[in-house]
């Protein structure tokens, strides 16, 4: 029996579709294949596009979407946002210890912004003064009292009068300044653990007090500053459970390279435990004549077991460092640039020390060393480029070697 024509016409027509739809699925599957080849029909490797394809029996003219080449995703590389580099200070700081005798007086200079931490005993408002006076500084930006005993406030009152603050950070008070800030309209903040404080460009974290033991001392305002990469502790007079709650916050991050030592040496502070969180590359001790036998023995002997270079107010007078927004830091020293190697009276600079006053000098010439250098430069040598610190020709003579690249003397 033969097939009727129509139906033969209706076989023909589903085998042709069938037909079709095999031709556009090879077609699909060779242009899938195309486009993940390394260099071909894929745009971003810059090879040419695969022809595109339509599906069968639509004469319609295909749309741009249907026919536009499909082409590989970039790389989880490529897809990876990049962080946005964080924004880092770079102004240069200037760091003060002022020689106050036995007591504190810090400036630091930020840009424009001036503080000035703890004002030391009475009588020492002409030292702090004379260092505002050598930064141009007219005004303070604010003060900050670490704890209201008098070798910390007993100056502040006139400088509070003459620089008038804008603002004060204290810890359980003032002291004697307190009548003074209120006087001349200072915003007065108390401060725990865990506040940042604006010093300018800068940041300060403050990490004590936390709770509050009833010791003035223990409740030191103790502030960690950032300038230039350069992690420094100021730890007022802090001591016992608050000292070692800083230790273990200091631990968490790199080294400081600035340490102020607490209570001006006293023997209840700066253990070997604390010093070992905080591995400080120097040291900072603000003291002056006193029968307590500060900096002690005890202190010393930690600090220089940790390998730490020592400096006092007492030996070097007043001390500065200037850091860059890059982290390179000048040290200048107002009398002897040698630094403490022995405690008690020693540390007033009668182990050879001079006191003519120039910065750095030590006597005779001047020559430069680094933080952990083993040679002494002239002040261009290139390998200043990251610290300087002056000291005098025959100190460096005992301790270092002449750079064979500048060639100082000898």
């Amino acid at each position: 029996m033969r097939t009727p024509p129509t139906a033969r016409v209706s076989r023909s027509k589903a085998q042709r579709g069938r037909n079709c739809l095999r031709l556009a699925f090879a077609a699909v599957i060779a242009t899938a294949a195309v486009s993940i080849l390394p260099g071909c029909g894929s745009v971003g490797n810059g090879g040419t596009s695969a022809p595109s394809t339509s599906m069968p029996g639509n004469n319609a003219a295909p749309s741009p979407r249907a026919s536009r080449t499909p082409t590989t995703k970039p790389s989880a590389a490529k897809l990876k946002p990049t962080a946005a580099p964080r924004a880092v200070a770079k102004t240069p700081t200037k760091i003060v210890f002022v020689n106050v005798g036995q007591g504190d007086a810090i400036v630091i200079k930020s840009g424009s912004w001036t503080g000035l931490i703890d004002g030391g005993p009475t009588g020492s408002e002409g030292a702090i003064e004379a260092a505002l006076r050598k930064l141009g500084v007219s005004r303070l930006s604010a003060v900050v009292v670490s704890h209201p005993h008098a070798d910390h406030t007993g100056g502040l009152s006139g400088v509070v009068y003459d620089y008038r603050p804008k603002q004060a950070y204290v810890g359980e008070g003032a002291g004697s300044a307190a009548a003074a800030l209120r006087s001349v309209g200072a915003s007065i903040t108390k401060v725990r653990r865990g506040a940042t404080l604006r010093f300018g460009a800068l940041r300060a974290q403050v990490l004590s007090p936390g709770s509050l033991s009833g010791d003035a001392n223990e409740d030191s305002i103790v502030l960690l500053l950032d300038a230039g990469g350069r992690r420094c502790l100021f730890t007022g007079d802090c001591t016992g459970a608050n000292e070692s709650l800083v230790g273990s916050i200091c631990a968490r991050g790199p080294p400081l390279y600035l340490l102020k030592v607490a209570h001006h040496g006293s023997r209840y502070s700066t253990g070997s435990g604390f010093l070992s969180e905080a591995r400080p590359k120097f040291a900072v001790i603000s003291v002056g004549p006193n029968s307590y036998g500060h900096p002690t023995p005890e202190t010393i002997g930690a600090l220089k077991s940790e390998g730490t270079r020592i400096y006092s107010t007492q030996k070097n007078g007043t001390v500065t460092l200037a850091v860059s927004g890059s982290g390179t830091v000048t040290w200048a020293f107002a009398k002897s640039s040698q630094p403490v190697i022995r405690a008690g009276g020693a540390a007033g600079g009668s182990d050879g020390g001079d006191s003519s006053g120039t910065s750095g000098s030590g006597g005779g010439t001047k020559v430069y060393i680094t933080e952990t250098g083993e040679c002494y430069h002239l002040s261009g040598c290139r390998y200043l480029s990251h610290s300087k610190i002056p000291i005098s020709l025959k100190d460096a003579k005992a301790g270092y070697r002449a750079c064979s690249v500048c060639k100082p003397p000898t």
